[in-house]
């Protein structure tokens, strides 16, 4: 989807509300892909040890990237928000 002209032509109720569905399947996915870095990170805080001198670097990258996919998939819950409300004021 051309994100740009999809939200400069959006103008009706159907039209916000594909781009509420678009926002809601990418907060999935980055909530999914947070998901399994939380496991990645149990399993090198559990198992260090396998992992040498490089599994405090494996469990801060995890914990990065956690915070930055949470943070874009908060971000993304509220654009999907914020076109539920528009789709409700274009009635």
């Amino acid at each position: 989807m051309d994100m740009s002209a999809a939200i400069a032509g959006a103008k009706s109720v159907s039209d916000h509300t594909d781009l509420a569905k678009h926002y809601d399947d990418a907060a999935k996915d980055m909530q999914n892909r947070a998901e399994e870095h939380k496991k990645l990170l149990a399993q090198y805080e559990a198992k260090s040890y396998l992992y040498g001198k490089q599994a405090d670097s494996f469990k801060t990258h995890c914990q990065a990237l956690i915070g930055l996919y949470q943070k874009a998939a908060e971000e993304n819950r509220m654009m999907a928000d914020t076109h539920r409300q528009m789709a409700k004021e274009t009635k």
